[in-house]
C-alpha cells in the first residue's frame, strides 16, 4: 500500500513507517524524531476521496441524486449524512472493480470487522450507558437508510456487491471510521489514504488539514521522539462529552 501511495505522489518525513503488529490495525510510527511544526506526511488532492468531486465524478453516469432523494425522503435529518453517503457509494464502486481499481492496495488493507453502532444487536445497545447506546442506535438506524436507499437499485452496482450485508457493513466502516470533515470553501467529507492509517488519542502529537484544492497535510503539534505512534484527535480535547452521561 505505501508504495502505491508513492507512486501515486504520496510524501513523508524519513522515517516515518506504517506498522502493525501481524493483524489488519495499522498505525503510523516514527524511527527518528520529529519536531513540532514539521509537515509529516502530504498526500496529493489525486489520492483523497472527497465527497463534492464523487457527485462531479458520478453525477453523469450514476442516478446519485434519485438515490440521495429517495434517503432524504426516508427522514429529512439524513439530508446532512450525504457527504458520507457518497463517500459509501465511491467505496463500493471501488470495491466491484476489485484488484482493476485504482484504490485497490488502499481497500485491501481494511480489516473485515468493526465494533461499532453499525455491527451492534439491541442486546448490545442495552449494555451500554445511555448517551453511548443512543449515538449507536442512530449510527445503525443510518446505515440502515443507507442500505435501503442503494438497493432501490437506481445506481448501477452490481447487485451481488449491494445485496451482501457483509460488503455493505464493510464499505459503511471503511467510510464512516476514515473521514475527515472540512467547512470550507464547501462542507466536505475527505479521506485521505496513509493519513487514514494514523491513530486518535487524548494527547494527539499530529494534525490532519486541507487546502482549497484538497491536498492533505499532516503536521505535527508537538516535538515525536523516535519510537513514537503518530496520533490525532477526534475532537476538542478540553470538552467535557456527556458519551458516558
Amino acid at each position: 500500500m505505501e508504495a502505491w501511495a508513492i507512486e501515486n505522489g504520496y510524501q513523508k518525513v524519513d522515517g516515518v513507517e506504517l506498522y502493525s503488529e501481524g493483524d489488519d490495525d495499522w498505525s503510523m510510527m516514527t524511527n527518528t524524531d520529529i519536531p513540532a511544526g514539521t509537515t509529516i506526511m502530504f498526500i496529493p488532492s489525486t489520492l483523497v476521496l472527497s465527497s463534492d468531486a464523487i457527485v462531479k465524478e458520478y453525477g453523469s453516469n450514476f442516478d446519485l441524486e434519485l438515490t440521495e432523494n429517495a434517503l432524504k425522503q426516508m427522514e429529512r435529518d439524513l439530508a446532512k449524512r450525504l457527504p458520507l453517503f457518497r463517500l459509501l457509494v465511491k467505496i463500493l464502486a471501488e470495491y466491484e472493480k476489485g484488484e482493476n481499481s485504482f484504490y485497490a492496495p488502499w481497500i485491501n488493507s481494511f480489516p473485515t470487522q468493526y465494533y461499532n453502532g453499525v455491527s451492534m444487536t439491541d442486546a448490545c445497545f442495552a449494555c451500554l450507558p445511555p448517551y453511548a447506546a443512543l449515538l449507536s442506535m442512530n449510527e445503525r438506524n443510518a446505515y440502515s437508510r443507507f442500505l435501503n436507499a442503494i438497493r432501490k437499485g437506481f445506481l448501477p452496482l452490481n447487485p451481488d456487491v449491494t445485496g451482501d450485508d457483509s460488503v455493505m457493513k464493510f464499505a459503511y466502516n471503511v467510510a464512516l471510521t476514515r473521514f475527515h470533515e472540512v467547512f470550507e470553501p464547501t462542507r466536505q467529507k475527505l479521506i485521505a489514504p496513509m493519513a487514514d492509517m494514523i491513530n486518535h488519542s487524548s494527547e494527539p502529537n499530529a494534525e490532519i488539514s486541507f487546502d482549497t484544492e484538497n491536498n492533505c497535510y499532516v503536521t505535527a503539534i508537538a516535538d515525536i521522539y523516535a519510537g513514537s505512534p503518530l496520533s490525532v484527535s477526534l475532537g476538542d480535547p478540553t470538552d467535557p462529552t456527556p458519551l458516558f452521561a
